[in-house]
């Protein structure tokens, strides 16, 4: 099964910030892999009150959590519960209605970018909705709102997490802008996140 892509269309914003001189734009911590966390269930607020590089409301964490931290030994993932992490071994979880938000530089402007990255649903019990998902940037929408769904069978590990790209975005101005995640379902649904990137896109 192939990993889907969901577009959203061609945005044109200005940014806030400004700088004199424009570095290649970077995510920081884009797998989630810089924190250890050994507190059940992995969410950020039990386990210091903070994902390096990202600011986040709500329910949000990194699983698996380690019983044996900081050595990483002994993980749990009770929200890792199918398909293949895409990069390192652990991923952003966010549960119910919730944020994860990074101020991304080195924007230039005139320049097309877009953002990718990888994204799976906890399974669920039967009747619930799906989690649902939008991604911003500087407030625009650049992944249109949609359902995020569970890429594998139940405590199966053998399909990848899905692929999602951006629509390309025109930065007006050298600087930077907010990108954020949103999920807008409540009743314990909760999205998976991982390599989260942003870069250069071809010109047409």
């Amino acid at each position: 099964m192939m990993p889907r892509r969901i577009l959203a269309a061609v945005v044109v914003f200005g940014l806030n910030g400004f700088y004199c001189v424009a570095d290649e734009p970077r995510i920081e911590n884009p797998s989630f892999e810089v924190d250890v966390f050994k507190n059940f269930p992995g969410i950020a607020r039990m386990n210091g009150g903070k994902i390096t590089g990202w600011q986040f409301t709500g329910q949000v964490g990194v699983n698996p959590f380690w019983t044996g931290a900081p050595q990483r030994t002994g993980p749990q993932r009770p929200f890792v519960d199918n398909g293949i992490t895409p990069h390192g071994r652990q991923v952003a979880l966010m549960q119910n209605r919730c944020t994860l938000s990074q101020s991304v530089t080195g924007l230039e402007a005139g320049k097309r970018y877009m953002v990718s990255y990888f994204e799976n649903a906890r399974q669920m019990r039967r009747g619930k909705e799906p989690p649902r998902l939008v991604v911003t940037l500087g407030g625009e929408t650049i992944v249109s709102e949609h359902d995020v769904r569970c890429v594998d069978d139940p405590d199966r590990f053998t399909l990848p997490h899905d692929f999602v790209e951006s629509a390309r975005f025109v930065a007006q101005k050298d600087g930077s802008v907010d990108l954020v995640f949103r999920t807008t379902a409540d009743g314990g649904v909760t999205v998976l996140v991982d390599q989260v990137t942003i870069d250069r896109a071809a010109s047409e």
